[in-house]
């Protein structure tokens, strides 16, 4: 189970995409945020200790079922003494996968509370940029990997409003857009007319919110609504969802070469951590559990048995044995009578 988990088994590019999103906070990076690359890898590392605990279980399994099918045929004599011994057994191994599965749990942990990002196998950031840089230049990619966005148009501007999340930016832009397309649309339809002044946000009198829920009465021109050049009356915020995702806007050049260098780091560092795990997961185990065990069973078994006032108890053989043991007693005897008779019968002289 260990062999099949992989680097990015139940992680996708959308949430790597988010969480460098996240990671950066208003404003882009200059650089891949190395705080987006340790959430992921360490969220990647705990998927690890699962599949170690179920090694340490089989192993206690198997152990279970050595020691039903180790005990010697003598004991079927003796059940009470034969129950008594599996009760002892079965105690060790209940005390010893114990620590073994705290220990299997601590190696994770181990891994997760500092991430060497000064190993000697990991890619590092350097090595991770010119692999990629590499990678696309093989495929012919004439588009450079990083490219400066230059200033959206008017239509580019009409499509983002409301795929970023809301800010007073995003709504004084939302708000010009409006007023000017609405300014186009009248100027076709009527004769042109006097310009009025643009109504503007004060911070004093409500600002953004204001705005939005018109709680307070922002300052606008008289007939602003009968010509239809003012904003409109009631603004309708689409639901917050559970989750934010950029999932209805494609992902950028750079955010696909930034997603590519995370990805490139996780999974150097993941086979670092996996290729430890693994060679520590089975280390443990025998330490923990198997040569414990085998070490101290003896001593348990002769503490928890080897005492004056259960020795009794302990030898009662069973039923069916006392039974067949005076069946054969009772025909050992008679047996011993007939071979008297016999000999009696054989030293009788019938010619005196």
């Amino acid at each position: 189970s260990l062999l099949s988990v992989g680097a990015f088994d139940g992680l996708s590019d959308e949430e790597i995409r988010t969480t460098i999103c996240n990671a950066n906070g208003t404003r882009p990076a200059l650089f891949v945020p190395e705080i987006s690359f340790e959430l992921l890898v360490k969220r990647q590392i705990s998927r690890l200790e699962q599949p170690g605990i179920q090694c340490a279980d089989l192993v206690y399994e198997e152990l279970q079922r050595i020691a039903s099918q180790s005990e010697p045929s003598e004991l079927q004599r003796f059940p009470v003494l034969r129950d008594r011994m599996v009760e002892v057994v079965s105690a060790l191994l209940k005390r010893c996968v114990g620590p073994t599965q705290m220990m299997v749990s601590n190696l994770v942990k181990i891994e997760l509370a500092y991430i060497n990002t000064s190993h000697p196998d990991f890619i590092g950031g350097s090595r991770a940029v010119a692999s990629l840089m590499q990678k696309i230049g093989k495929e012919g990619t004439t588009r450079p990997a990083f490219s400066t966005p230059g200033p959206p148009s008017k239509a580019e501007e009409v499509h983002n409003v409301g795929a970023t999340p809301l800010s007073s930016s995003s709504l004084s832009n939302y708000y010009n857009i409006n007023d000017n397309m609405t300014q186009a649309q009248h100027s076709q339809a009527q004769p042109p007319v006097q310009s009025q002044p643009q109504p503007q946000l004060d911070v004093n009198s409500g600002g953004i919110m204001n705005f939005i829920f018109r709680g307070g009465h922002t300052p606008r021109p008289a007939d602003a609504e009968t010509h239809g050049q003012g904003p409109p009356s009631i603004v309708h915020l689409p639901q917050v969802p559970h989750s934010m995702r950029q999932t209805d806007v494609a992902p950028t050049e750079r955010e696909l070469v930034e997603m590519e260098i995370i990805k490139s780091l996780i999974e150097s560092y993941f086979s670092i951590v996996l290729k430890n795990f693994i060679d520590m997961v089975p280390k443990t185990i025998m330490y923990f559990l198997v040569n414990h065990v085998r070490d101290a069973m003896q001593n348990e078994l002769v503490s928890e048995l080897y005492r004056d006032a259960e020795i009794g108890n302990l030898m009662q053989e069973a039923e069916d044995v006392a039974q067949r043991r005076q069946t054969c007693e009772e025909m050992r005897d008679l047996l011993g009578k007939a071979l008297e008779i016999v000999n009696e019968v054989r030293d009788f002289n019938t010619f005196k």
